[in-house]
């Protein structure tokens, strides 16, 4: 049974999602849509969120060129990244602000487990967190389907410092930086 302390719950999963999704993603998830939802954990920096809504808005920004060729959208984090299931490699990070991916685990299960073990620490570690938590404190807690983008994008010449940070819808957030650096392929 999958135990996650800080969840905030934003809404519920619908059933047909569920059903659309089992045996495509991890068990993990579908017992965290069953018994939790959507919400946010992690600090406030993880979000689960709705891999149909994502795979139809963000399909095209995925980028999934290698191995079997699926990547199945499965959360969010608070600085526009976008983290998937990819049977083939397990859990991935597409971290636009950075230009790059990066392994998180081989399974959900494990990326579960580290976070609940080392809070900040796994997120430093994996997703470069970092700013994250001085953002909230600069700008206030996120609403669930905003992260904190970089505004000019490190791409075109921002800097990575706090001020530079503003609160965006997620879903355009990514749709804009994947039309300005390009798909980030893996």
């Amino acid at each position: 049974m999958v135990e996650i302390a800080d969840f905030v719950p934003h809404a519920p999963v619908p059933a047909e999602i569920i059903e659309e999704y089992r045996g495509r993603v991890p068990d993990e998830l579908i017992e965290i849509w069953e018994q939790y939802g959507y919400g946010t954990f992690g600090l406030g920096f993880l979000r689960v969120i709705d891999p149909k809504l994502y795979e139809a808005e963000v399909g095209d920004c995925i980028g999934k060129t290698q191995g079997d060729g699926i990547a199945i959208p499965i959360m969010t984090t608070g600085l526009g990244d976008l983290i998937t299931w990819e049977p083939s490699v397990g859990v991935v990070g597409i971290l636009y602000r950075e230009g790059r991916t990066v392994g998180i685990n081989s399974t959900l299960d494990n990326f579960l487990f580290m976070v609940g073990l080392d809070g900040a620490d796994e997120l430093a570690d994996t997703l470069k967190w970092d700013l994250f938590p001085e953002a909230v404190e600069a700008h206030g807690e996120l609403p669930y389907d905003q992260s904190f983008i970089f505004v000019p994008l490190l791409s075109l010449g921002g800097a990575a410092e706090v001020e530079n940070l503003h609160k965006r819808e997620t879903i355009p957030a990514i749709q804009v930086a994947v039309d300005l650096q390009g798909v980030i392929g893996h």
